[in-house]
């Protein structure tokens, strides 16, 4: 197998680790290395658990250096050992459960983990990747009550007696500001309270031309088969016991599937699990069944919305970029955050993302009042047609006392990089002028 160079191989710290085991810590564990003086050579392992060797190597250098770097601080098993020297191992934090009925102003501060009844729900759907490492590092998954998740969640319970075209707020706020951790804190609120909850964490994995698609034919439209399917089975899982009672309201055609009236809803969205090539009309068919019907409100949620209003990654078979209102899934999710279609009672509730500058839109940050649009530059009107009516809410940086109480909950956590004090804290705060990300890697790595 070819060479490659070190130079272009992401490291670990390298100013406590020695070559060898910088060079073992970009490798995979399921191949043995060969370390020369400027290249490392991936030999795979046979059936028999031999190792060969690529062509004009020698072992010698790997053997002489196997037992030095075993026992050195940057080598792979000695990494936590290295850590023990600077960190207290994390151990769990014993908090309350983020019931309804907490959402108070009086609990504003307070950290609060997902309930017991809730956690099933969301591992359904992966957790935002950010967010994700903070609840990697502190067990069990909590977030701290702040004033807008009070604000926020006032708006939304205001929401289960009226249509959704009425609640159409998108979470904008400072790069790290907490805009995914408060639609997060939303969805294991509606979870809570009963509702529908169809939650979207990634929505650029709906862009990336991850997914496989194909265009419909004698029309300008594209369906993902595989990501209507997966969809259809997170909703079965997340609201298995909402739905239980819900069925079709009249006969419907899906696939080449026969559905008759009064079709239990859960078993309707099996069909899309199992067939794929049916999934996008049975998402169809349940949005607009769980739109009808007036007993449960429906939160749709989505996160890094911005990708919904650019480009995607997918190309059309004359090499151009498709639109996203092209590609049938989120076209239907944009009928609903646009409002030309609309759930009977719920809410839409999205949240952009910035952390990767390139997915960043020009049409939703002009549609929002975030950018002066250029009188010189002229948006796609098929993007903006879908931002009309949009609510933008603010999400600040931490208050003091919201900073407070997380640098509480990190102490506890063992997850501090210094000594725990009021002088810290404030340098921490200070340094991160309150920004919840910022706060979170100061804090957490000592940065």
């Amino acid at each position: 197998m070819a060479a490659r160079s070190l130079g272009l191989t992401p490291l670990l710290n390298r100013t406590s680790q020695s070559f060898t085991a910088r060079a073992r810590a970009a490798i995979p564990a399921q191949y043995a290395n060969y370390v020369t003086a400027s290249t490392v050579v991936y030999a795979a392992k046979s059936k028999k658990g031999a190792v060969t060797k690529a062509k004009g190597q020698s072992n010698s250098f790997r053997k002489k250096k196997a037992a030095e770097d075993d026992q050195g601080e940057g080598a792979i098993g000695g990494a936590n050992r290295l850590n023990e020297k600077y960190y207290m191992p994390p151990t769990p934090v014993k908090v309350e459960e983020f019931l309804p009925s907490l959402a108070t102003k009086e609990n504003v501060g307070q950290i609060l983990g997902f309930p017991s009844t809730v956690i099933p729900a969301l591992s359904q759907t992966a957790y935002p990747t950010l967010l994700n490492e903070q609840f990697n590092l502190i067990k069990p998954a909590a977030l701290a009550i702040r004033e807008p998740t009070v604000s926020l969640l006032e708006k939304v319970d205001n929401a289960m007696k009226t249509p959704s075209a009425e609640t159409r707020i998108v979470l904008t706020g400072n790069t790290g500001s907490g805009k995914s951790a408060l639609l997060l804190q939303t969805v294991s609120h509606c979870l809570s309270a009963g509702w529908v909850v169809i939650y979207v964490p990634r929505a650029s994995t709906w862009m990336d031309s991850s997914s496989a698609y194909s265009k419909v034919p004698g029309s300008a439209m594209f369906v993902q088969p595989s990501l209507a399917s997966t969809l259809a089975g997170q909703i079965i899982n997340t609201n298995r016991s909402v739905l239980t009672n819900l069925v079709t309201s009249a006969d419907v055609r899906v696939g080449r599937h026969d559905v008759a009236k009064g079709a239990p809803l859960l078993e309707f969205l099996e069909i899309g699990v199992k067939d794929p090539f049916a999934a996008q009309d049975v998402m169809e068919v349940f949005l607009n069944e769980i739109g009808a019907q007036k007993e449960i409100p429906t939160l749709l949620a989505v996160d890094e919305i911005n990708n919904f209003f650019r480009p995607t990654q997918y190309l059309s078979h004359e090499g151009k970029e498709i639109d996203p209102d092209q590609l049938k899934l989120p076209n239907l999710f944009l009928n609903y955050i646009s409002g030309k279609k609309s759930l009977n009672h719920g809410a839409v509730l999205t949240a952009t993302s910035d952390h990767m500058l390139e997915k960043k839109s020009e049409v939703l940050e002009a549609a929002l009042g975030l950018k002066q649009a250029s009188p010189y530059k002229q948006f796609p009107q098929n993007l903006a047609s879908w931002t009309q009516g949009l609510t933008k809410f603010e999400v600040p940086n931490y208050t003091r006392q919201e900073a407070k109480s997380i640098f509480d909950y990190y102490k506890k956590g063992n997850v501090l990089f210094d000594v725990p004090s009021e002088k810290l804290f404030l340098s921490k705060f200070i340094a991160s002028d309150g920004n919840p990300r910022k706060f979170f890697t100061a804090c957490a790595k000592g940065v």
